[in-house]
């Protein structure tokens, strides 16, 4: 583009991400009730004028009228009356971006919903999980009213709740907080910088900002509105410059980095801890940088960037002929590094298709295909499925000739100053010495990495900042031009093109709201001052709880959780079908959905570890029913959320690995926070696998198993959670954990009635139970477990007096034993899924 060109651009991209932040200033309780939101949007950049004014970079003026005009008429704008006739037609032209980028963000609002029945000064955000229904089209589902109270975005505190409409002053109080931080903005030398702590200011204020107050549903928030306008408003204007004219004005860019997790979890058993959580911290940095590898190569601003987690990406650019050039080069030059550098050890695809384009319904209305955005972004996803087929087809075979380039298929990139001997650790790279590493050490360049640069450095990094060029001695080179280094504290910004917050250490620093948050959820346990990460055998010493008689009780044991959300390509595609105007399936709905998941996945987990606020547990848990608070609590006073590994959590799962009991009650922890984070909608369920392993076990072995154990809950109907070879639903855990409680109470009385030799038996009662329950027939022989077990009880469990025949010791036992022989709950009863409390208590009380 031109300079003239580049400075209209820009002029359009900041006017499009401010055109609405009148909304958020129409709250304030000391605005006029009829001023409008098109005025106090104008007013509020003339009010900021000279901390935004750059005249360099873009025509503030422009902006200003562009944001006022975006919803009313030209005449009434004086700027525009002054114009010369080319000058109207050149802000026309420019309006008319602004005007349908906002119309395309903006298409999920229904123009026929009920209005709201209070003032948009107390009008909350509603929750976008409130409205997903899987079910029929168009069925009957009372939906109740899950909205936010008003606060600066916290993954902690962003929860929704059920209620009607905000307190007197709660946004007029948020108003006054954005002011502040605006006011505090400092002149920036790049309007990429801008940009950013733009963004960041808007996400951390108007997050919970309903984006239109005046109908019954409001689930886009302010921020999401403005954003998506943003990226929709820089491809337009390079879509329109081109004068290109059609009905796809649009390119939906899909990356997906395959074989990740077979990279992740393919290491030794040396420092595995350290390199484990490296590894996928590298992994997410990666994808980062291939992010804005891509953006900067097609000039869009980081908006562009719809949704990244899980190795997976969608961006948005124009529809234009050179695009696809560019992209088709930049598939190439990825897959040519990977393959360089790590040998396709893990694989990069990137697809994109055309949208935007009318389409006709059978009532023949029409609509835009980008406001059906849910099914263009699910198509997308199933290119890259068939790319993926495909995938290193760029640099395997000859583009002319498409003949095998045989030496391709040899390692000669990585092996090109062999020396003779592989790495000790990996044993998959050649052990390459880096200049600061102690020459004994025969370790690959990647090891190397992992080990002392990620891994020392990933208990204390603050901020991650992305630069085009090496900051410091061990800045990370991810492609040619682009480095990402880890900081332990903040750093001139200048240095970086973009500087992501992740730590939680604030700083003093006024600046420090400028700074993009990103949320990655990266807690490990340490140890000392120098914040080692804890290897897996420290981890499982935190099992054993006491010590008896020289004896240590309890099992030295890891538990590795993995667990996902269920049916989340049906959510994408389908949670909105009851719209009969298929307007709900907007870009803004995307962004805010996508959002909003990664948000827990990374943000709430990052936060609940570090915090480690027993008494919060402790009254959550409290709050389920049918369990024996007293025990609960003695109980969880033993257990230490921040002693929980994250291997990766984000996107829409997680693999987890702690002391084995931690893992018990963090998983059920998980699944009570995930159900209120999405307002106990049934539709939106986790399933979970939680395999317990030796210390010493290969790591990878371990994630595998749970995994099978993660598809087991799935194939028995999601929504479940499968340990100690038993899946059951995660609302039966209460009862088995009560269970539990009392068989852990009794073994560790000063005389116990039940003992370990007791509970085997049960075990024996429970295998024979499970034969009448299992067979299609119902094996009768399997309820022969009655009568044993009352036998058992009366002769080990209770005593009676000898005259009275009464009970003197043991009823109390005796009347919690006797829930074992109902079966009427089939395979939900205690007894069928005995396993569960059983094994854990003989697991706890090990000597």
């Amino acid at each position: 583009m031109t300079d003239t060109q580049t400075k209209e651009y820009q002029t359009v991209i900041l006017a499009a991400l401010l055109h609405d932040v009148g909304k958020f200033m129409q709250r304030d309780k000391d605005v006029k009730s009829d001023d409008t939101h098109e005025f106090l949007s104008r007013k509020f950049i003339e009010d900021y004028e000279n901390t935004l004014k750059y005249d360099d970079w873009y025509d503030l003026e422009v902006v200003k009228e562009l944001t006022f005009c975006h919803a009313r008429p030209y005449k009434e704008s004086e700027f525009f009356n002054k114009l010369t006739n080319a000058g109207k037609r050149e802000f026309k032209r420019l309006s008319a971006v602004v005007r349908a980028s906002d119309s395309y963000s903006c298409k999920e609002r229904n123009l026929e919903q009920q209005r709201r029945d209070h003032g948009r000064d107390v009008a909350p955000l509603d929750s976008i999980f409130s409205q997903i229904n899987l079910q029929q089209k168009n069925a009957k589902n009372e939906k109740p009213f899950y909205r936010y109270h008003i606060a600066s975005i916290n993954p902690i505190d962003s929860f929704p709740g059920e209620f009607k409409k905000l307190d007197e002053g709660e946004i007029s109080k948020q108003v006054s907080k954005f002011k502040n931080d605006f006011e505090k903005l400092p002149k920036f030398e790049r309007f990429e910088d801008l940009l950013n702590a733009l963004l960041s200011l808007l996400e951390k204020h108007t997050w919970c900002i309903p984006g239109d107050t005046r109908y019954e549903i409001s689930d886009v928030s302010l921020y999401d509105h403005l954003r998506t306008t943003c990226a929709i408003a820089a491809c337009l204007y390079k879509y329109r410059i081109e004068n290109r004219k059609g009905r796809e004005k649009f390119v939906l860019i899909g990356g997906d980095f395959s074989g990740i997790q077979d990279y992740i979890y393919g290491i030794g058993s040396e420092g595995a801890a350290k390199r484990l959580r490296a590894r996928s911290f590298f992994v997410t940095i990666f994808v980062e940088a291939t992010i804005h590898k891509i953006l900067d190569r097609l000039n869009l601003p980081i908006t562009c960037n719809l949704f990244s987690a899980g190795g997976k990406f969608l961006l948005l650019a124009p529809n234009l002929d050179n695009i696809k050039n560019e992209l088709n080069d930049l598939k190439a030059e990825i897959e040519d590094e990977i393959h360089k550098t790590f040998f396709n050890q893990f694989t990069f695809t990137l697809a994109w298709i055309s949208s935007g384009g009318y389409k006709k319904l059978k009532n023949e209305k029409k609509y835009f295909g980008i406001h059906d955005f849910f099914e263009v972004a699910d198509e997308m996803f199933h290119e890259l499925e068939i790319q993926k087929l495909k995938r290193s087809a760029s640099i395997l075979i000859d583009k002319e000739t498409g003949d095998w380039q045989v030496e391709k298929f040899k390692a000669t990139e990585l092996y090109k100053s062999y020396k003779g001997k592989d790495c000790n650790v990996c044993g998959k790279g050649p052990a390459v010495c880096p200049d600061k590493k102690p020459e004994e050490l025969e370790i690959c360049p990647i090891c190397y990495q992992d080990k002392f640069i990620i891994g020392q450095k990933l208990p204390k990094v603050q901020y991650i900042g992305f630069s085009r060029s090496k900051v410091l001695d061990d800045s990370i080179r991810i492609y040619d031009n682009y480095y990402v280094t880890l900081l332990l504290e903040k750093v001139s910004a200048n240095d970086f093109y973009l500087l992501y917050k992740i730590g939680n250490n604030a700083s003093d620093d006024k600046q420090e709201d400028f700074i993009l948050r990103h949320y990655i959820a990266n807690h490990v346990p340490t140890k000392g001052d120098r914040k080692e990460i804890e290897t897996f055998e420290d981890i499982a010493k935190y099992s054993v709880w006491k010590e008896e008689e020289g004896k240590k009780v309890g099992s030295e044991l890891l538990g590795i959780l993995k667990a996902d959300l269920d049916n989340l390509g049906l959510i994408f595609s389908r949670g909105f079908e009851d719209d009969e105007k298929r307007t709900g399936k907007t870009i803004s709905r995307y962004l805010t959905l996508s959002r909003m998941i990664d948000l827990f996945f990374s943000g709430w987990m990052k936060e609940i570890m570090e915090r480690n606020d027993k008494n919060w547990l402790t009254s959550r848990l409290s709050e389920l029913e049918g369990i024996d608070k007293a025990l609960l609590k003695e109980y969880l006073g033993g257990i230490d959320l921040s002693k929980i590994y994250t291997v990766y959590s984000g996107g829409d799962d997680l693999v987890l690995v702690g002391p084995w009991e931690t893992m018990i009650i963090f998983s059920l922890f998980l699944n009570m926070e995930f159900r209120r984070f999405t307002c106990c909608n049934n539709n939106i369920t986790l399933s979970a696998g939680l395999t317990v392993v030796k210390p010493k076990h290969p790591i990878a072995a371990g994630i595998r198993e749970a995994n099978e154990l993660l598809e087991k809950s799935k194939q028995a109907g999601k929504n479940r959670i499968t340990l100690f070879d038993t899946t059951v639903e995660w609302e039966q855990m209460p009862n088995l954990i009560n269970f539990f409680l009392f068989l852990n109470e009794r073994l560790n009385k000063e005389k116990p009635m039940i003992n370990t030799g007791f509970l085997h038996k049960l075990l024996k009662y429970h295998e024979m139970a499970k034969e009448f329950l299992d067979s299609e027939k119902r094996n009768v022989m399997g309820l022969r477990y009655l009568s044993l077990l009352s036998y058992d009880i009366g002769r080990n469990i209770i005593e009676r007096d000898k005259k009275s025949g009464n009970i003197v010791k043991g009823q109390e036992e005796c009347l919690e034993l006797q829930r074992l022989m109902n079966i009427e709950g089939g395979k939900n009863s205690l007894i069928y899924n005995l396993k569960i409390p059983v094994f854990w208590a003989l697991y706890r009380n090990r000597k």
